[in-house]
């Protein structure tokens, strides 16, 4: 299979012009919703108590746990935005994705002290 991978012929091809002329506003709209969405992560992250607080307690965000346990690069979150009860606070409190750990792929759950 390996070599059937190295030999095999690239697919795909560049965009014309023209294409990419006539893309440009749902280009212009996709990169307006990344924004917002980065913006209600961010949301997410701030919620609670200042991380500067917890770390006077002795204490690590969620956010620092996972930075400093999940291997760089590889952190794909699942669920941050999902907030099914509506929550005042704007998260159910639990963070969830997928990462490595030295190296070897898990699913990682974590519980933000920061927040209810």
């Amino acid at each position: 299979m390996k070599s059937y991978f190295e030999n095999m012929t690239p697919f795909g091809k560049a965009l014309k012009k023209g294409t990419i002329k006539r893309t440009q506003n749902n280009y212009e709209q996709v990169l307006g919703l990344e924004k917002q969405i980065l913006a209600a992560v961010d949301d997410v992250k701030n919620a609670g108590i200042p991380e500067e607080k917890i770390n006077q307690r002795g204490q690590m965000t969620v956010w620092q746990r996972l930075e400093y346990i999940v291997d760089p690069g590889t952190w794909t979150p699942l669920h941050t935005l999902f907030n099914p009860a509506d929550n005042v606070e704007g998260t159910t409190n639990v963070i969830d994705g997928l990462g490595k750990i030295a190296g070897k792929w898990a699913v990682v759950i974590g519980f933000d002290n920061k927040v209810m």
